[in-house]
C-alpha cells in the first residue's frame, strides 16, 4: 500500500514540476512603447538600422519583441493590433509599433515616430 501511495505522490510531483499542472501564462508587457519585428523582415531591418544609426535607444525607452520565432510575442502583437483596430489584412504584419496612445505600421511610420521622439 505504501509503495502505491509513494508512486502516486512521485508521479503527481513530477507532473506539477514539469509544468503540466500549471495554467498557461498570461502574456503581458507593461512597456509604454513596444516595437514588434521579425528577423526575416526587410522593412524591420530598415527600422533597426535607423535605430542604430541614430542612437534612438539612448533617447527613447522602448522594448522590442521578436515575433517570428516567439509565439508569445506574436500573440501579444496580435492582441495589440486588434486593440488598435487595424484592418484584418494588417493583423500579424511587421514592423509594428505600439504605444499606450497610438499604433504605427510599416517602416516609414515607425521611423517618423522615432524621429519625433528622438529629436532627429
Amino acid at each position: 500500500m505504501k509503495k502505491i501511495f509513494f508512486s502516486g505522490l512521485l508521479f503527481t510531483a513530477l507532473f506539477i514540476l514539469s509544468g503540466c499542472g500549471n495554467p498557461p501564462a498570461v502574456v503581458t508587457d507593461d512597456s509604454a512603447i513596444i516595437l514588434f519585428y521579425s528577423t526575416e523582415c526587410s522593412h524591420c531591418k530598415v527600422v533597426e538600422k535607423y535605430i542604430a544609426d541614430n542612437n534612438v535607444k539612448a533617447r527613447v525607452n522602448f522594448s522590442e519583441k521578436e515575433v517570428g520565432s516567439d509565439k508569445a510575442n506574436a500573440n501579444l502583437m496580435i492582441k495589440k493590433q486588434k486593440e488598435c483596430q487595424l484592418a484584418k489584412a494588417a493583423i500579424g504584419s511587421v514592423p509594428f509599433l505600439w504605444t499606450t496612445e497610438e499604433c504605427f505600421s510599416g517602416s516609414e511610420e515607425i521611423i517618423n515616430f522615432f524621429k519625433t521622439k528622438n529629436g532627429a
